[in-house]
């Protein structure tokens, strides 16, 4: 049985539309006490299912609203913009300024630090992007959140991100339930087969023919190919491991062996420091209060977990 999904899909409301159908909620106590921000959120989005007969573990129904998300979008805007522009900037770096045929001891440590660099701000811009798709970038301006959501998307890889949302909802949704959750493993849930299938079902070729098309006009302009493969390629797949393995296998990993369902309940919370937790990746790894609050913004993942106590 399903259980994630409380009332209809997420996926439903579809990004940067002007207005949204109201989504029924479930009645609750402090209903009538909510917060703007959460009362519109709940609106628009999906909040997860309080019944999970296969998960075996408590939801904490009681912290349903303990949590309640920034009134203001200045954190979140600030946040998205400057993870941009540092990527651009560190980008622009590796692609027209850095020599890959000098080897000299401080182009080379120019070059350690570029990668990692690029591969951590990459890592931050597709956070943003999903935290785009939870609305929780600009909570109060719906057009906004989702054109720095789309930004960030296309500087991390082009994916698209009408796909992306559609897809993350459906994880949301279907949490933990083979081929009904898209980043949920096929029945194996070895970490080769899992980050294969995972990575196979969010390409497609509209993606490929747009890197074909910036590619080609990067090279134009006088980038180096090997630039581009190295800083851009490169750090773009060890930051797609980073975030898969620290935010999707660790958090939804079976306990039970492939066939369990690992329903939004079971996921995990790692038990690292708030330091670690961000340069691991971006505090996505406190998982079990993404999935409680998922209107929660990365930047305020650590507060959600003092809450859950955790």
């Amino acid at each position: 049985m399903i259980c994630n999904v409380q009332t209809r899909n997420a996926a439903e409301q579809k990004p940067s539309s002007s207005t949204s159908s109201p989504q029924q909620v479930i009645n609750h106590p402090q209903k009538m006490s909510l917060d703007d921000v959460t009362k519109n959120w709940i609106e628009e989005y999906t909040m997860p299912s309080e019944s999970c007969p296969t998960a075996s573990v408590d939801s904490r129904e009681d912290l349903r609203f303990a949590y309640k998300p920034p009134q203001s979008d200045v954190t979140g805007i600030v946040s998205a913009v400057t993870l941009i522009v540092c990527w651009l900037a560190v980008f622009y770096h590796a692609a027209f300024q850095f020599d890959l045929s000098d080897h000299s001891w401080t182009n080379i440590v120019d070059g350690i630090a570029t990668f990692m660099s690029l591969e951590f701000l990459s890592a931050g811009l597709f956070i943003t992007t999903h935290d785009a798709m939870h609305g929780s970038v600009a909570f109060n301006n719906r057009r906004l959140n989702d054109f720095l959501g789309s930004v960030c998307i296309n500087l991390y890889a082009w994916f698209d991100y009408n796909m992306m949302w559609d897809k993350h909802w459906e994880h949301h949704n279907n949490t933990g339930v083979s081929y009904n959750d898209p980043d949920f493993h096929k029945g194996n849930a070895s970490l080769p087969a899992w980050y294969g299938n995972f990575m196979k079902g969010y390409f497609t070729w509209k993606q490929v023919i747009k890197l074909h098309l910036i590619v080609g006009t990067l090279l134009l302009a006088g980038v180096d190919y090997k630039n581009l493969v190295i800083f851009w390629a490169a750090s773009g797949l060890v930051s797609a491991f980073r975030l898969f393995y620290f935010g999707t296998y660790q958090p939804h990993k079976p306990r039970k062996g492939a066939g369990e369902v690992m329903s939004w309940p079971k996921a995990r919370t790692a038990a690292v420091p708030q330091w670690l937790s961000f340069l691991q990746c971006y505090h996505f790894n406190y998982h079990w209060e993404h999935h409680r609050w998922p209107m929660c913004p990365w930047w305020d993942l650590p507060r959600a977990k003092a809450i859950s106590g955790r």
